[in-house]
């Protein structure tokens, strides 16, 4: 029997999604999702095997909030279009690239689906993560790359 008074809330499976158009093409931007040095400008240091099966892991610069880095595995990969990894043992994140036209130039929507178990709170906490994310890979394919080491942000 389980006391109530020790019982730990439940948190909802929550589904948290951020887009940003990029005047960049999808190729370019795919890119950045998986190659390791262009990812460690706006993501993360990124341990990479770009294939469906493949490990992805991103180990944290150290000024960032996370509790400990994160180890997953390509569930889909479809290059320059989607993007979807398995963080176990609840998370999945998905980055989807459609072509668009931003600013009358050829670009792209990016958007990420970040689906886990998350309280409200926690869910407002992950979509200024991703939101903040990609501005940075926005700034990346600017050419202004963060520098992690020294804790540089674009301007």
């Amino acid at each position: 029997m389980v006391n109530p008074f020790h019982a730990v809330p439940l948190r909802p499976r929550r589904s948290v999604s951020v887009e940003r158009a990029v005047p960049f093409s999808p190729v370019i931007v795919w890119d950045a999702l998986v190659d390791a040095d262009l990812a460690d400008g706006w993501l993360g240091h990124l341990i990479v095997e770009p294939v469906e099966g493949g490990r992805f892991a991103l180990v944290w610069p150290t000024d960032e909030p996370h509790q400990a880095d994160w180890f997953g595995t390509i569930e889909q990969m479809i290059p320059a279009e989607r993007l979807a990894v398995a963080f176990a043992p609840h998370t999945l994140i998905t980055f989807e690239l459609r072509a668009s036209l931003v600013s009358d130039r050829r670009g792209s929507q990016v958007a990420v689906l970040h689906e886990s178990f998350l309280t409200s709170s926690e869910a407002e906490a992950v979509a200024r993560f991703w939101s903040r994310r990609l501005d940075l890979l926005h700034s990346l394919l600017g050419g202004h790359p963060v520098v992690w080491r020294h804790g540089e942000r674009p301007d």
